[in-house]
């Protein structure tokens, strides 16, 4: 026979799940007009600060449009002057004053919506991020809504991933896990859990969870495929290689080896990695354990 000593490590239950990287945050660029595109004021794939110009429409019929309300705000003050005037002499009727005021306020109204309709000809990153492929060019006559470019925040992804329900005690906000992508292939990243789904998804019988990523170094994009790892609490546990184990229907034993004796022993399996299991109970640690030509022995 081979022996082999049952060893005491340190084993953690850990999770592990497949997720997909997703943009901190993300948007497609819209006019909230109608108008014709007269600037692009960007190039494809830069990165932008909040607040930058991206597009700016036509504004002709947008500044006219402001000239011709400022012209009829002036018109109504004017007018209102006069009539605060005569007012104070008892010149002027009551309702020539009021109707002279209410001129006023509807011209000052006009002017501040014309200013914002001139504003929105202007179109401009919402939030810091990069710039992927603009779908129009200068020229171009867009309606209010149209897609225009897509921003992405990717310095900072989050990781969305799925445990199963059984697992739901182990897995809580604030909690790091391990992240690893195919394609960067011997690296690993961390991540922190952000929050978890209140309620279990019925089809799959799983709990979404979000994490929050770090990408700082831009290594990482959004769309990735991922393998997430939850690191469970470490524990000592007692491990045998693979070959120790004899199954007789449902019970599993293992024969250790005492002074040239074979004594048979029934044990509790626990978790499995490559290449050994875990012993629960049944052998201590530092036994030898029979793991060739133990198919022969006898107790």
């Amino acid at each position: 026979v081979e022996v082999s000593p049952a060893t005491l490590v340190k084993l953690s239950d850990d999770i592990a799940a497949i997720g997909t990287l997703l943009a901190e945050e993300s948007v497609s660029i819209a006019p909230e007009t109608s108008g014709r595109i007269a600037e692009i004021l960007f190039s494809e794939g830069n990165t932008v600060a909040a607040g930058a110009t991206l597009f700016k429409l036509d504004a002709d019929l947008a500044n006219a449009a402001l000239a011709e309300a400022r012209a009829r705000l002036a018109l109504a003050d004017a007018n209102y002057g006069r009539n605060q005037r005569l007012r104070k002499s008892g010149n002027v009727a009551q309702t020539t004053y009021d109707e002279a005021l209410t001129e006023l306020e509807v011209a000052r109204t006009a002017v501040e919506t014309a200013g914002v309709q001139l504003r929105k000809l202007t179109i401009t990153a919402p939030f810091a991020g990069t710039l992927g492929f603009r779908a129009v060019s200068s020229g171009a006559y867009v309606t209010a809504g149209t897609a225009l470019v897509q921003l992405d925040k990717v310095d900072r992804l989050r990781v969305s991933f799925s445990v199963p329900e059984l697992e739901q005690a182990r897995i809580a906000p604030g909690q790091k896990v391990e992240v690893a992508a195919d394609a960067l292939p011997g690296e690993t990243f961390e991540a922190t859990v952000a929050a978890i789904e209140p309620s279990v998804d019925v089809n799959g019988r799983a709990l979404k969870v979000r994490a929050d990523l770090d990408n700082a170094a831009l290594k990482l994009r959004p769309g990735l495929l991922v393998r997430v790892t939850v690191r469970g609490l470490q524990r000592d546990a007692v491990m045998v290689p693979e070959a120790a184990i004899i199954r007789r229907g449902e019970n599993a034993f293992v024969y250790v080896a005492t002074a040239q004796t074979a004594k048979q022993s029934k044990v509790r399996l626990g978790k499995r990695v490559p290449g050994a299991v875990e012993i629960l109970d049944g052998v201590s640690a530092g036994s030898d354990v029979i793991v060739a030509g133990n198919t022969r022995l006898t107790d």
